[in-house]
């Protein structure tokens, strides 16, 4: 929960500074202290973390563990800083990922789709402005049968 007397100007400074200094201020990466650092920060901090990592090492805090980490700590921590940067538009990119390429990814178009039912205006609005296309005419698109009407349901 964000602590506007904790996660100050000065607490994001910080935490810039660390996560530079255990990835790409350092010969090798301390994944664990930039994932425990970006998973202890609520949103707000992220955003003044993000801004202030941008501002002082020129690359945003995305790039950074682009290209910092690596495997599913990378895939994990991705998703997590999208998840509090850029929510809608970091699930729209899931719906995409599970119909990109051949076969849809079933499990994890259902399970995004089920998940984040709550917010599915707004991933909508993502989607569109992303990839030009609804959520719906994606679903049409990649799936057939009763679990194609579940999913339109």
């Amino acid at each position: 929960t964000y602590d506007p007397q904790y996660h100050t100007e000065q607490k994001a400074r910080e935490d810039a500074e660390l996560i530079y200094r255990k990835g790409q201020g350092k010969l090798g990466t301390d994944e664990k202290s930039i994932f425990k650092t970006i998973c202890a920060s609520p949103p707000e901090h992220i955003l003044n973390i993000n801004k202030i990592y941008t501002d002082k090492y020129d690359v945003t805090l995305k790039k950074a563990v682009e290209k910092e980490l690596s495997g599913k700590v990378r895939d994990g921590c991705l998703h997590l800083v999208g998840m509090k940067l850029k929510p809608f538009e970091t699930i729209a990119k899931l719906v995409d990922k599970a119909c990109v390429g051949i076969g849809t990814d079933e499990l994890l178009l259902t399970c995004t789709i089920i998940r984040y039912q709550h917010v599915m205006k707004e991933v909508m609005s993502a989607h569109i402005e992303l990839f030009g296309k609804t959520i719906h005419d994606r679903v049409r698109e990649e799936t057939s049968g009763p679990y194609k009407t579940v999913l339109l349901t």
